[in-house]
């Protein structure tokens, strides 16, 4: 890998059977799960890249298949042919995947956004969200964590990077290109609540809330739901962990002190508004 550290890949905890009784354990009806996007798989030239992606959509779709229920997926696709890959995600809706998960990097200008309009307007079309994930672009440059800093340098100087750049761009202009297109950034857009003010300051606008722009609670402690909630409304916020990277506790025990209302909206309310589960994907 050109944009992660080495790390060794732990098969047991990726088994379908532990992940559905995790989700018993965390008394969780329906997960969805992605793609790694920081691994590059989507990143690749388009001839490297569509294997790989290939294999993930119809893996993932015989695990969904075989889960009672229990999971649903966002689609991948080749970032470098975008005209194809819509193609083939307009297929792949039809087979149940809930959107399309999608590298922060592939939104992080305006030029990445006209870039892959193919996979933006088929989304806003269809009705179906758009899931950004810290991750690279096939025009990314390869910059992994230089010597000497700790394994957790990434997720704390890279990916937050990844996602602000992303964050304030769709702000800044894919907002607008596609005003019905349902996003979720992950990992809070990388501390997007805890920047409002300075947009305030710079952008000269008082604060305003998307509807359609989600944050997931990924990594996160109360202090950071709280913010969150705070900042664009309790109805923008959805539940998201990194299992099986970490364990799902910490942002379990930092939801659900918030108490039950505002828990319910962020474990169940929020992401069936974002997903669509009230419509034809239940």
């Amino acid at each position: 890998m050109v944009h992660e550290p080495a790390c060794p890949i732990h098969a047991a905890a990726h088994d379908p059977d532990a992940r559905i009784r995790l989700l018993d354990r965390e008394e969780i009806d329906l997960a969805v799960v992605s793609i790694s996007t920081p691994v590059g798989s989507e990143a690749l030239p388009a001839d490297e890249a569509a294997p790989l992606v290939q294999a993930f959509n119809d893996g993932v779709r015989e695990l969904v298949g075989g889960s009672g229920g229990r999971l649903r997926a966002f689609a991948a696709a080749v970032i470098d042919a975008p005209a194809e890959a819509a193609h083939d995600l307009e297929e792949r809706l039809d087979q149940g995947f809930v959107g399309l998960s999608i590298a922060s990097d592939a939104l992080a200008t305006p030029a990445a956004i006209d870039r892959v309009a193919p996979l933006l307007g088929l989304l806003e079309r269809r009705g179906r969200p758009l899931f950004v994930h810290p991750g690279p672009a096939p025009w990314t440059v390869p910059d992994p964590a230089p010597d000497g800093l700790p394994g957790w340098w990434t997720s704390l100087g890279r990916y937050p990077e990844q996602s602000l750049r992303a964050f304030y761009t769709w702000r800044a202009v894919g907002a607008a290109r596609y005003p019905a297109l349902r996003v979720a950034f992950a990992i809070m857009g990388g501390g997007a609540p805890f920047l409002e003010e300075r947009w305030s300051t710079f952008a000269g606008g008082g604060r305003e809330i998307d509807r359609n722009v989600y944050l997931d609670t990924a990594s996160s402690r109360r202090l950071a739901v709280e913010l969150a909630l705070a900042t664009y409304g309790a109805e923008q916020v959805v539940y998201g962990t990194d299992v099986p990277v970490i364990d799902p506790a910490g942002v379990r025990t930092a939801v659900r002190s918030l108490g039950a209302g505002a828990a319910d909206l962020v474990y169940s309310e929020n992401p069936m508004r974002l997903l669509d589960l009230n419509g034809d994907l239940r």
